[in-house]
């Protein structure tokens, strides 16, 4: 029904967005991720429940690297010219989208999007590293979350996201990229 569809325009998402407005600094990200990750949105991190895989009576909550609108890190790294061609025509897109959604600083948003999905795929793992299935088995109890990132709200991550006290760890698939995720955050 793509009548009924233009006419709601944006409308399915003024509580998402209303979210972001309400944000005012760097404490309400952790919820903010939280809310956007029970939604299936794309955020810097996105969480997963699997078998744990040292140990197939138990299920994990795995967080892995995420955040980007485009495939990999690669697309946004690489000195390739048809990479760089995409990247062009990629920073286009989000500003045309921000411009069909009613953004009145699209081109500035768009290019301040690019930035921040380029600074996230700098401290991103390679698909080389992510295929290591030992050195992405990385537990963390809760207690040293705050040591892995931080200036990062885990407990509010953990509270919006539902997953506190039911179980009292994490799998962190890249501890290096949460920590370099902190560092842009509180940048």
């Amino acid at each position: 029904d793509e009548a009924a569809l233009e006419q709601l325009g944006l409308k399915p998402l003024d509580a998402a967005l209303a979210q972001v407005d309400a944000l005012k600094g760097k404490d309400g990200i952790a919820a903010l991720i939280a809310s956007f990750n029970r939604m299936g949105v794309t955020a810097p991190y996105t969480p997963q429940v699997h078998q744990d895989a040292r140990d197939s009576s138990k299920y994990v909550f795995d967080l892995g690297q995420d955040g980007l609108g485009m495939p990999d890190r690669d697309y946004y790294l690489l000195n390739d010219p048809k990479l760089k061609q995409i990247r062009t025509q990629y920073a286009a897109y989000v500003g045309k989208m921000m411009g069909l959604a009613g953004d009145a600083n699209a081109a500035r948003d768009a290019h301040d999007i690019v930035a921040l999905e380029t600074a996230l795929a700098r401290v991103q793992w390679t698909k080389v590293q992510n295929r290591d299935p030992v050195k992405t088995y990385n537990k963390y109890p809760y207690a040293k979350l705050a040591a892995l990132a931080p200036g990062y709200d885990w407990k509010a991550y953990l509270a919006d996201s539902g997953v506190q006290d039911k179980t009292d760890y994490l799998v962190i698939s890249q501890p290096s990229y949460i920590t370099g995720f902190d560092r842009i955050v509180r940048t």
